[in-house]
Parts: C-alpha cells; structure tokens; sequence
C-alpha cells in the first residue's frame, strides 16, 4: 500500500490498535449514513451527498488481507442505517449491497493497479481516478436498479448517486491515502493569506444576491494552494469550499442557485460536479508539488552532505574557469585553497590561479593530467585535473599533499633495505653455527665413542663395588654425551636436501629393535610398552631415519609416563596409500597451546608429577624434519590431561617381507 499514509499506518498497528481504528472508521460509516439519509431533499429517493463512501473505502483498503469481510461489514452498517430512518428493508439492504460492492470495487482496482510499497504520487492519480469511476458506476447501477423496483427512476436517481459517490470517494478516500508530509504546513502565514483569499472568492462568486457567473473565482485561489502547499491541504479547502458554496447556493447566492430555482437536486449535483472537477483538476498539480517538494529536500540534503564531505576532505579541490588569460576560482575546499596558496592570486574581482602553472597542467586530448609539484616550502603536492563535463572552459583540480605518504615510503623502503641485511646477516650467522655444531659435533664423535669403548670393556671386567660404581656413571653419561651429539649432527643437517634412497621398511622388525632397545628405559621407569602392528606392513623411506623417528617418539613417551603407567604403539594401512603409526602414552598430556611448540628447537615442557626431565629439546624437531623428508607429516594430540598421542603418516611399501607377529 501507499508508504507514510493514514491506511498504512492502520495496517502496520498493534492488534488492538488495529481493530479499535477499524471500528471507529466502521462506527463513522454508520452515523453518516444515518446522517446522509436524513438529509434526503423532499421526494428524493436517494441522498444529496454520501460522505461515508469515502470512510468505507479507507476502511476496506486498511483491511490486513480482509477487505471482503470488511466489505460485508459495510454491507450490514449501511443496510442498519437505512433501516433506522424508515427505509424498507429490502430497499435498505439493497442501498448497503452497493454501498459494500462500492468500496469493494475502488479498493480491488487501486490495489490491482498498485506495484510496491511507496508514497502516493502522480502516477497513481489516473488509477485513483479510475477506481472511484468504477466504484462509483457499480454504485450508481445497483441503487438505480433497487429505486426503479420501489416505483422510482433508474435514469434520474443512478447519475445523481454516482455522482454524489465519486464526488465523495475522490475527496475523502484519497486523505486516506495521501503521505503525511501531504498536511504538512512549512509557512503558516501565508496559508492565512490563501486561505482568506479564497474565502474571499467563494464569497464574491456564491454570496447571497451574486447573479453573475463568477463560479470560476475561487480556481486560482485552490490553484495557489496546489502549487504552494500538500495536496492533503489542497483537499481539505475544496471540502470547505464546496461545504460553503452548497451552504450560499441555497441562500440563493452564486450561478448554481440560478440554474436550479425549482429543483434543489439539480444545485446539489452542480455543486457536487464542481467539486470532481476541482479535485480532478487539482489534485494532479498538488501530487506533482508534493514530488517536487521532496525531491528539492532530498537534493538538498544531498548538496549539504556532499558540500560537507567536499569541505572536510584530506583532499583538495578546486574549480577555475579560464577567461582570457585569467584562470578565476569557481569553487574550492580549504584544503584545496592550503595547498595551492603559492598558485592563488587576489584581485578585485576575486581569486585567481596563476595562468602559467595552469597552462603547463592543462589537460591534453587523453582528457585529464595526473603529475606532482613540489613547492618553495618543501610540500609535495599530487596533482589531477580534469575538465569539467559539460564546461568547456572549467577545470576541476583535485591536489592530494604527498609530503608524509611520501616520506613514509621512503621510510618502509629503508625500513625494508634493513630489514633485508639483517636477515641476510642472520642467515649467515645460522649457517655458521650449523657449521660450528657440526664441526664440534664431528670433533666430539671421536673421543665419545673412545670412551664409551673402553667403559664398556672396563665394565666387563672384575671390578669392586665402588669402582663399578663409577664405570657405570660413566657410561651412563657417554651414553647421554653419544645421544646429544647425535642429536646435534642431526640438528645441523635439519633442512639441508640430504639425499637418501627410499626402500621398503618392515614395520614389525624396526618396531622389535626400539623395544629391545628401550626396554631397560621402560623397566626402569615402570612403564608398560605393548606394540602392535600387522607383520606385512611397510613404508617407503630410510630405514635409519625411521628407527630414529620411532626411537626419539618412545623415548619421549616413557619420560612423560608415571610409574605404572602404559605405551601402546599401533600401526595400520589408510585407503589414501599411507600407513599411520600411532604412539600413545598415559602420562599428563601437554596443553594444547603447547602442541605445535615442542617442534621447535630446544622447546621443553615440565612435567607436574615428575618435575622438569632432562633432555635436549631436540628430539621431535628432528622427528618432524625426518618424517617431512620422507614425505610424511606428524602430528601431536592431547588435551593436557589424559596423555598424549604421537601420529605419524609415511608412505605406504607396496610390497612388504612377513614376519612374526611382535607384542611387549
């Protein structure tokens, strides 16, 4: 329906809002009617003027997707009105089945004919008029045929009904419809001075002794309150206007009263043509007035938030028109005015631009010049201009002050350069200590192995108790020197491209040799360690490099594990092509925010119940380097408190040597 207007607002109403509305517009329904029906001229058989159709109408069109129940209300009030002031009842019922169809048929057609939800505006005014048209011939036919079977006429009671009815809809219907803005008035006095005026001529055309056909007076003034305020106003003073030229015709005043000395009817249906034709006549220029209105506001409003934008913008902007050498400023910001100060010169007749600098930026054929100047203060300014469409001789020049933006280029480039060396440098220093460990590392080899040699012999032999005592803390620590070297060879060759040929690695027989190897580690922290893995399954990759992998994962899983606790090793083929190989402990876990960096280099955690454990910090950074250059990836799973679980992918053997079933 029609946006911002009295049936729109019923409709959008809270329920009880909604039917307390309905029914008023239903209770002034009824008592116009009564009203209307009382008023009958002596011998009519209809009444002079029936406002209540226009009411009927709103109240239909406000209907929430009822207007035929609505309608059938109408049908009742009216037939009830009828029946009040003594008209037959069949009569009666036959009036209220018109008066229903009628608001029925104007709202069906407006509806029919309306597409969207928007204000009321000139292009609804030719569908309005056709809808009061129609209701008011179905009017007209049905109350025509119901006089003419109670002894009247058709042909003399159907004109004067329908035009009583359209005459009525045109004017009272369409306030239902109007936006609000419509009855809005910006400047009270001079509506006062309409308004008197066109009392005034209403006055001299229809008061009483006034023989002279001056019915056309009160036009221009209706005419000045189109084209000057709503169209809601407009409606409402040719209400007023026709109320008080039927009142002065029947003094005996005005043209209309001439033409009807002996038939009052003839006077009421000259008024009520008056009327339909003012409102047609009127109407279209003050729905036209109402857009225009609007549209100044919203332009306005719109020239106000560009002017601000324009006035508070970083950049500058200036409008010149050149006139024979002389380049005058239209228009400009402040900011245009700042950074183009050394180009502004003062004349009696305004502001210039210095001619020559615009003479060297004037666009060429291509249509615009982009370039930058840099003025006597230091300031760089960025320029573009452009010429204005539709202006031959204006330009629009818009300057952007590039002094910071540009310094602070400069300032990321420099940054940047710095940035560069001291990677390199870094990159330089990473290298040279991966070839200091490795040399130490190489270095350290040697007298390692020497000594873990000749204690191991020496712990073969017969010793005391306390001298074996010593040979095993020294082996004990060979042991963890050996490890760390290791650790350290392979920490410097950690994303170096090591060439290595990929065979088939029987997963059972590698996974027997890390138990067997482990198994003093686990008895000694009493640690149960159960693997279990199919006999023919394998992977692609360095044999030494996976016993490696699968060393340093339970080596870390029985750490971590409390006395009695348990490690369970699993592996089995995916439908991808890999094998997944499981380690999980029953230990504490490790925070999940911690999950990613014990992949980093000498990253360790501590354990709650244990205390912090010895070790490097080395041992999965060397998994992940291992396992990704096999072509496999690894991964870390716990929520920190119900153990952790160790997975690593490798690609999976296509053939594979069977071998016993093994279980820790």
């Amino acid at each position: 329906m029609f946006e911002d207007s009295f049936v729109v607002a019923v409709r959008r109403a809270s329920p009880r809002r909604y039917l307390l509305l309905l029914g008023t517009l239903l209770t002034i329904v009824f008592v116009l009617s009564v009203t209307s029906v009382e008023m009958r001229l002596p011998g009519a058989a209809t009444a002079p003027w029936w406002p209540s159709a226009g009411f009927a109408v709103i109240a239909v069109l406000s209907a929430r997707g009822r207007g035929l129940a609505v309608a059938g209300l109408i049908l009742v009030i009216t037939t009830a009105a009828n029946l009040v002031v003594g008209t037959t009842w069949w009569v009666a019922l036959g009036f209220g089945l018109a008066n229903a169809v009628e608001a029925w048929t104007v709202a069906a057609v407006m509806r029919f004919r309306r597409t969207g939800n928007r204000p009321f505006g000139i292009g609804d005014i030719v569908p309005f008029l056709l809808a009061a048209l129609a209701g008011s011939l179905a009017i007209g036919a049905i109350a025509g045929a119901f006089v003419q079977l109670s002894g009247g006429s058709f042909l003399e009671s159907a004109p004067h009904v329908a035009a009583s009815h359209m005459s009525a809809v045109l004017l009272i219907a369409a306030l239902g419809v109007l936006p609000r803005r419509a009855f809005l008035v910006d400047r009270p006095l001079v509506l006062v001075v309409q308004v008197l005026a066109l009392a005034g001529t209403v006055a001299l055309a229809f008061g009483p002794g006034q023989a002279y056909p001056l019915t056309f007076l009160p036009l221009p003034a209706l005419a000045w309150a189109a084209f000057r305020f709503g169209s809601g106003i407009v409606l409402i003073e040719i209400a007023l206007t026709a109320g008080a030229m039927l009142a002065l015709s029947f003094l005996g005043g005005g043209a209309f009263a001439r033409a009807a000395v002996d038939d009052p009817a003839v006077m009421v249906g000259l008024v009520q043509l008056y009327v339909a034709s003012a409102i047609v006549s009127m109407l279209p220029l003050a729905v036209v007035q109402d857009a225009r209105s609007l549209l100044f506001v919203r332009l306005s409003a719109r020239e106000q938030l560009l002017r601000g934008v324009i006035v508070n913008a970083h950049a500058g902007f200036v409008v010149v028109r050149r006139e024979d050498r002389v380049s005058r400023i239209v228009e400009s910001n402040p900011t245009g005015m700042r950074l183009l100060a050394p180009w502004v010169r003062e004349t009696p007749d305004g502001e210039t631009l210095d001619h020559a600098e615009l003479s060297a930026i004037t666009p060429g054929p291509e249509g615009s010049w982009t370039g930058e100047r840099t003025f006597a203060d230091g300031v760089l300014v960025e320029l573009v201009v452009t010429p204005v469409a539709g202006e031959r001789n204006m330009l629009l020049i818009e300057a952007i002050d590039a002094t910071e933006q540009r310094a602070a280029s400069r300032a990321v480039a420099e940054a940047l350069d710095h940035e560069r060396r001291a990677l390199e440098r870094l990159r330089d220093l990473a290298a040279q200590k991966d070839q200091f460990v490795s040399s130490v590392s190489h270095e350290l080899r040697t007298p390692v192995t020497s000594i873990l040699g000749y204690a191991e012999e020496l712990g073969e032999s017969p010793l005391d108790a306390g001298d074996r005592r010593s040979v095993e803390v020294i082996l004990r620590n060979a042991r963890r020197l050996a490890e760390l070297v290791d650790d350290l060879l392979s920490l410097s060759q950690m994303g170096a491209p090591t060439p290595y040929t990929a065979e088939p690695v029987v997963l059972a027989r590698t996974f027997a040799d890390c138990d067997e190897e482990l198994a003093p580690l686990a008895r000694a922290a009493g640690v149960t360690v159960s693997v279990d893995t199919p006999t023919d399954l394998a992977v692609m990759g360095e044999a030494s490099w996976i016993d490696r992998v699968l060393t340093n994962l339970l080596t870390n899983a029985i750490k971590f594990t409390p006395d009695g606790g348990r490690v369970t090793v699993t592996a089995e083929a995916t439908p991808v092509g890999t094998v997944r190989i499981s380690v999980a402990d029953s230990g504490r876990g490790i925070p999940p925010g911690e999950l990613e960096k014990v992949f980093d280099r000498f990253y360790r955690i501590s354990d709650t119940e244990r205390g912090f454990v010895p070790g490097t910090g080395l041992g999965l950074p060397i998994v992940r380097d291992l396992v990704t250059r096999m072509g496999g990836s690894v991964v870390l799973e716990s929520d920190g408190r119900h153990g952790t679980r160790a997975v690593v992918e490798l690609p999976a053997a296509r053939a594979a040597v069977e071998l016993p079933h093994v279980t820790t």
